[in-house]
């Protein structure tokens, strides 16, 4: 048999798009690629697959010619043969826009939040069966049922006992089931970018996984009763050995991304909610991954409100892509002009790495959701009260820059300078990155000299240290123990050493997760992902504070009028400008107290240039 000719695109315009059918899948892939105007196309289905890393590939064929696929994409293809008939028009990115033509790929890659908003179904491949994956399907929307039936029984934010899950009909912790789940949540699909505006634009979405079909709605759902559900958080806490740190992770990623894409729905529907789908977005900049720097914007275009989507110019020229630093900082600036809070959230206590061009205030996208966050619930540091004769700042104040397009100005008041710093990470354990019982007395030892004066002093100074001011009394920690609070939780360090000295395992103890110890287990489950990257400060003015690791003794402790965190400056090397290390959070100063106390505020308000 003949060698078949190599494939070679024809050139289209900015008013067309390409459409195929998949006629067979085996012995190899083959179908036909045809170009339509986007005012008169056929009704079409578009896949939503994970590409992959691997360079591995398969032969195809196209319209009778040689085509070479991802083995990724082949195993996609023969995935949704079954439910993409022959007589189907499918859309596939990575066929349908020649991936080597930059001029096409820009004015495709910039059509595609209307490729996918036009399509009848948006079909999602999961990959093939695996981990029990047949099981999480088959039984998740059960699952599902019973676990908002227990959220609506008992409320979300209550922790249970061991003995409560069972008699209120769920799976025990321990059950396969749940492991199941979390895995499935953890597959490469969910870790990707690129599939966000995929299902967040599309009318209909069926997920794939082997030979089995989930709903859209089903692990949306569960993924929001995860999230909203302490009983179900601390059983996911439970197989976190068994799954492994990383896989853990990347399931607690696709658990938040499903969640975040109904927050970006509802920013796109609804005009008032537009600075939380701009939040949202951001969620998923920063959890997400994408190959090509320029995607972390050209990937969310299609899902931001009109205003700013038309400010997003996608451009894959080589000059663009050398000049990340620029895209990113100029996206992000005018996401600040949209929202109403400097977004802390998305703040690492980590220092930017180098290279990229990115400037201090920028955050950096696609390190993985940032589980080490500071709570900006019951915060207003810098939001005043109106008065007769002052507004109230409930949105950031942001100057325009003369200078370079890297400088952002925004107005606060700087109250205070770091005088002491101290480790957190000193509280771990080098080699397996956990909190001994010993190392942690010794931390807590050295703040503790520093704690508040007064009765409540301990409690303010434990909050501090996890970043939650008033942490005690929130729904997410139950059974407060009785009697002083420090000395409960050496009563909990010392219980845990005599268990190590047994060798007993401490990560997964179902009694510290759901028994007795539960309140001190919720505090270290903050701590262990706080600590690592931060440290514990005393100000000049004596205040105490949880600030990034990299801060220094002499950086400007600072309020950001409309901000509901205080924040950390350093001096830039150019001696003009700041740099920006990250926010903090401050004994004394999370509820506006120093509007209170300082009347003449607004005599001390001054521009920062950040650089």
């Amino acid at each position: 048999m003949a060698t078949p000719p190599p494939f070679t695109y024809t050139p289209i315009t900015p008013s067309e798009f390409r459409l195929l059918k998949i006629h067979a899948v085996h012995p190899q892939v083959r179908f036909t690629l045809e170009p339509f105007s986007i005012d008169d196309y056929p009704g079409y289905q578009a896949l939503s697959y994970a590409w992959g890393t691997s360079l591995e590939a398969e032969p195809a064929l196209c319209n009778g010619a040689a085509f070479s696929i991802s083995r990724t994409l082949g195993a996609a293809m023969r995935g949704i043969f079954a439910h993409a008939k022959s007589s189907a028009w499918v859309w596939i990115d990575a066929i349908c826009i020649n991936q080597t033509d930059n001029v096409e790929k820009a004015h495709q890659v910039a059509g595609m939040g209307d490729v996918y908003s036009c399509a009848d179904r948006v079909l999602v491949w999961l990959g093939e069966a695996a981990d029990d994956s047949d099981l999480a399907c088959d039984l998740l929307p059960e699952l599902n049922d019973r676990v908002w039936a227990v959220r609506e029984k008992v409320g979300a934010w209550r922790a249970l006992s061991e003995e409560e899950v069972a008699s209120l009909g769920l799976v025990p912790a321990d059950d396969p089931l749940w492991k199941a789940v979390l895995l499935l949540y953890s597959r490469p699909w969910f870790q990707r970018l690129w599939i966000v505006q995929e299902i967040v634009l599309a009318r209909e979405c069926l997920f794939l996984c082997g030979k089995k079909k989930v709903e859209w709605n089903v692990l949306y759902n569960f993924a929001q009763a995860t999230t909203q559900s302490v009983f179900v958080s601390n059983i996911a806490g439970l197989h976190t050995e068994a799954m492994g740190s990383e896989l853990m992770t990347r399931g607690t990623n696709g658990i938040r991304l499903m969640t975040n894409t109904w927050k970006m729905q509802e920013g796109m529907d609804d005009p008032e909610r537009e600075a939380s789908g701009i939040s949202g977005t951001m969620s998923i900049m920063q959890s997400q991954g994408a190959a090509v720097k320029v995607d972390y914007v050209y990937a969310v275009r299609g899902m931001l409100p009109e205003a700013l989507r038309e400010k997003v110019i996608v451009d894959y020229s080589d000059e663009v892509k050398q000049n990340y630093g620029a895209v990113h900082a100029k996206f992000f600036r005018q996401c600040l002009a949209m929202i109403k809070d400097w977004p802390s959230l998305y703040f690492t206590a980590n220092p930017h790495p180098s290279g990229l061009g990115i400037p201090s205030w920028c955050p950096h996208w696609g390190t993985g959701w940032n589980t080490a966050y500071l709570p900006v619930v019951r915060c207003s540091a810098g939001r005043p009260s109106a008065t007769s004769y002052l507004p109230s700042f409930n949105k950031l104040s942001l100057t325009v820059s003369k200078e370079e397009d890297e400088i952002l100005g925004i107005s606060g008041i700087a109250l205070d300078t770091i005088h002491e710093v101290f480790q957190l990470r000193e509280a771990f354990n080098d080699e397996k990155g956990d909190l001994p019982p010993g190392r942690i007395k010794k931390v807590l030892s050295h703040c503790i000299a520093h704690a508040p004066v007064g009765a409540d002093g301990p409690e303010r100074l434990m909050g501090v240290l996890i970043g939650e001011i008033g942490f005690a009394d929130t729904k997410f920690f139950t059974a407060r123990p009785e009697g002083p609070l420090l000395d409960s939780l050496f009563a909990y360090l010392e219980s845990i050493a005599r268990r190590l000295e047994k060798h007993e395992s401490i990560s997964t103890a179902v009694e510290d997760v759901f028994g007795q110890f539960r309140f001190w287990r919720s505090y270290f489950n903050l701590a262990i992902n706080r600590w690592p990257n931060r440290a514990f400060a005393v100000t000049t003015n004596g205040r105490i504070a949880l600030v990034p690791s990299h801060s220094k003794v002499g950086d400007a402790v600072c309020l950001f009028l409309g901000a509901t965190h205080p924040q950390v400056l350093s001096r830039h090397d150019d001696g003009k400008h700041w740099t920006y290390v990250g926010p903090t959070v401050v004994d004394g100063l999370m509820k506006g107290e120093y509007f209170e106390s300082t009347k003449d505020w607004m005599s001390r308000k001054e521009t920062f240039g950040l650089k």
